[in-house]
C-alpha cells in the first residue's frame, strides 16, 4: 500500500532549526499532515566521533544523541516511525581496510537496527558503499552488512547513491545484489540519484525489489507561478518520474526528503504534490 512518509533529514528546517537539531522533529511532525517518518540516524549525533562522510555542520556543536535514546523520545511522543535511515557513514566505515573501523561500522549497523526494532520498523534504508571509494566490492560490502543485518527483522533497502568506482554502475550493483541479498531485501528509489545518472529507466526495471522510494529535492516556485519539485542534480522530471513508477505497480512507501527547505510551506506543497503525481499514476510526457 503506498504512503507518504517525511525523511527526518531536514524536516526540523520547517520550523527554523538546524537540521540536526532532533526536537525540531517533533515540532515540525506535529505541524504537518503526513502518516510518519522515514527517522535518519545522523552521524552528527554521534557523541565518539564526528562524520567521516562530508557535512555542513560543527559536530563540536551539534546535540549527541544515541540510537536508543532518539528511539525513547519517538516512542513517548508518540511519533510513528515505518522506516529508518542507517547512519550515512556505515557504508564508508565497512568500506575500510581498517579493522577498526569495520567493527566500528558493525557496531553503528546494529546500535540502528536495534533502535528500528524498539520502533517496530519495518523496514531500513541502507548507504551500502563509500561514494568516493575508487574500488567497491559489493559482495564484501554485503557479507559485512549481513553479519550484523540476519540477526534484526528490519528489511534492508539498498540506496542507489552514487559510485566512484569507474568499473561498476548503479544498475550493476543493483544486479549483483539481486543475486546475493535475501528475498525479502531490496532497494530504495532515490530520484535525485536517478537524476544524476539519468539511470530512471534502468532503475524502474526493478520494480519487484523496490521497497521505498525517497522524493529528494527542492520545492522550485516561478515567477509565473509554477510549483515543482526539482532535483538537487541533473534534470529529471521528479513528479513525473514517481507518477511513471506508481502506474507500473509500485505500491509501497514514498517518502520525501526536502531539500533547501525554507519552512513549513515548502514540506506542505511538496507533500500536495506528490499526493496528487501518486493519485494521477500516470507516464510521463
Amino acid at each position: 500500500m503506498k504512503q507518504i512518509f517525511v525523511s527526518t533529514a531536514t524536516l526540523p528546517m520547517a520550523v527554523g532549526k538546524a537540521f540536526y537539531d532532533y526536537e525540531g522533529i517533533f515540532e515540525a511532525f506535529d505541524k504537518l499532515d503526513v502518516e510518519g517518518v522515514e527517522l535518519v540516524f545522523l552521524p552528527e549525533w554521534d557523541h565518539r566521533r564526528p562524520p567521516v562522510t562530508p557535512t555542513s555542520a560543527d559536530w563540536g556543536v551539534t546535540p549527541k544523541v544515541r540510537p536508543s535514546e532518539i528511539a525513547d523520545l519517538c516512542i513517548s511522543r508518540g511519533l510513528s516511525v515505518p522506516l529508518v535511515h542507517v547512519n550515512r557513514d556505515v557504508g564508508t566505515m565497512l568500506s575500510s581496510a581498517g579493522e577498526k573501523d569495520l567493527l566500528r561500522g558493525q557496531e553503528m549497523l546494529s546500535e540502528n537496527l536495534a533502535a528500528a526494532s524498539a520502533l517496530g520498523s519495518k523496514l531500513a534504508v541502507l548507504h551500502l558503499w563509500d561514494t568516493y571509494g575508487e574500488t567497491v566490492d559489493i559482495q564484501t560490502l554485503f557479507g559485512r552488512v549481513h553479519e550484523v543485518s540476519s540477526s534484526y527483522q528490519a528489511r534492508l533497502a539498498i540506496e542507489n547513491i552514487p559510485i566512484s568506482d569507474t568499473n561498476l554502475t548503479t544498475p550493476e550493483a543493483w544486479k549483483q545484489l539481486e543475486e546475493i541479498m535475501p528475498p525479502e531485501y531490496g532497494f530504495t528509489l532515490d530520484l535525485n540519484w536517478c537524476s544524476l545518472y539519468d539511470g530512471f529507466d534502468e532503475l524502474s526495471a526493478h520494480l519487484d525489489r523496490v521497497l521505498n522510494v525517497h522524493v529528494q529535492g527542492a520545492v522550485s516556485r516561478t515567477v509565473e507561478g509554477t510549483v515543482s519539485i526539482v532535483p538537487r542534480v541533473g534534470r529529471l522530471d521528479i513528479l513525473g518520474s514517481l507518477a511513471e513508477f506508481c502506474g507500473m505497480g509500485y505500491d509501497a512507501p514514498i517518502v520525501l526528503e526536502l531539500n533547501r527547505p525554507k519552512g513549513v510551506g515548502d514540506f506542505e506543497a511538496a507533500l500536495r504534490m506528490i499526493a496528487v503525481s501518486v493519485g494521477r499514476a500516470g507516464i510521463r510526457g
